[in-house]
């Protein structure tokens, strides 16, 4: 076997069948390497760019995704909807979506490659493809930016203009209040921050008042703790207020509106264009391939970005500092987890 390996190499030329035979073998040794794992994705993958590859993996993209949801929820309430499945018309909104994926895909791929099914199976866990998605934190629509990351990629958000607090728009005295949320809110950490710190933190606080209660004694600093938390407790109260007026202000321009219907998409593009395609969804891959340019390919740590914010994906290990890591925040680790699914469903109906 030695002197077999070594013949090639003093101009040894094997019958067709034995050639065929070594073919086979290196072959079968390098599939028995591969992983079927990657969590890395290449610099040199190639998403779709033909004219005719991007309508072919629209195509698919757009079907897989409606098989999925069906499967999943037929008959069944969609996760923020509030309807069934069947009440929605899923096949005009995921063919546009995939229209727009695609399109953001080709636009950024300087940046980055980045996977059409991975965007999709990421939206899919940001808002279900619900245009009219707000969540608890004011992100907005199928990509659920945030206002200040909205406006970062050109993105006009609800309350923007000064013509938003006239008329034709609704609620207009409450066009204000995102801004007053923010405002206070910055406040709040700081008072917060500010209270936990006495003392030495509130555990430590904590061990302090117990020792001197049971010495019959008083903590003065329990007394500092306890004002500095009404102030807290004062400016939360203000956030919540702010936080329920700017919602009532969205909600009673988005209400009644259609996004396939053109004078209500000419409406919304002037009100918040988060809740339209053609902006946020380039936008959306856009900061997954520069989040991808960031860890080195690390699909995790550039999803987990998304949620978590791409600081919090930093991890200081000389090994590992260039990909990053997935922070433990229980949200973020369910979001990426339900991502990976996502995309294994979809991708693997796009082959079948």
């Amino acid at each position: 076997m030695v002197a077999a390996s070594l013949l090639p190499l003093i101009g040894y030329c094997p019958s067709s069948a034995e050639a065929t035979t070594v073919t086979l073998r290196a072959s079968a040794h390098r599939d028995a390497c591969t992983s079927p794992i990657n969590v890395i994705i290449p610099k040199s993958y190639e998403p779709p760019s033909t004219e005719r590859d991007m309508r072919l993996v629209r195509t698919k993209l757009t079907k897989a995704t409606l098989d999925f949801l069906q499967t999943h929820y037929a008959g069944r309430n969609v996760p923020l909807w509030g309807k069934k499945f069947e009440q929605i018309d899923f096949e005009k909104r995921i063919s546009n979506i995939s229209y727009w994926i695609l399109h953001g895909v080709q636009q950024h791929k300087k940046i980055y490659p980045v996977d059409p099914a991975w965007i999709m199976g990421q939206m899919m866990a940001e808002s279900f493809f619900y245009e009219f998605a707000v969540s608890r934190a004011f992100a907005v629509g199928v990509c659920q930016f945030i206002a200040p990351t909205a406006r970062g990629y050109g993105m006009l958000c609800a309350g923007d203009k000064d013509a938003h607090a006239k008329p034709p728009y609704k609620a207009t005295d409450k066009a204000g209040q995102l801004k007053r949320y923010y405002d206070i809110r910055g406040e709040w950490k700081k008072a917060r921050a500010k209270r936990n710190a006495i003392g030495g933190g509130r555990s430590t606080l904590m061990h302090k008042a117990l020792v001197a209660s049971s010495k019959g004694k008083v903590l003065p600093e329990a007394s500092q703790y306890l004002q500095q938390n009404k102030k807290v407790s004062a400016l939360d109260t203000q956030v919540k207020d702010a936080r329920d007026k700017y919602r009532e202000y969205i909600k009673a321009n988005l209400e009644g509106r259609d996004i396939f219907n053109d004078a209500d998409y000419a409406f919304l593009s002037g009100f918040d264009q988060r809740v339209t395609y053609n902006k946020p969804i380039p936008a959306m891959v856009q900061m997954i391939a520069e989040h991808l340019r960031q860890r080195n390919g690390n699909i995790i740590a550039a999803a987990a970005g998304y949620n978590a914010g791409l600081r919090r994906t930093q991890s200081k290990d000389r090994i590992y500092s260039p990909y990053g890591k997935l922070p433990n925040f229980s949200e973020t680790v369910t979001y990426v987890s339900r991502i990976f699914i996502n995309h294994h469903e979809i991708s693997r109906r796009m082959t079948e």
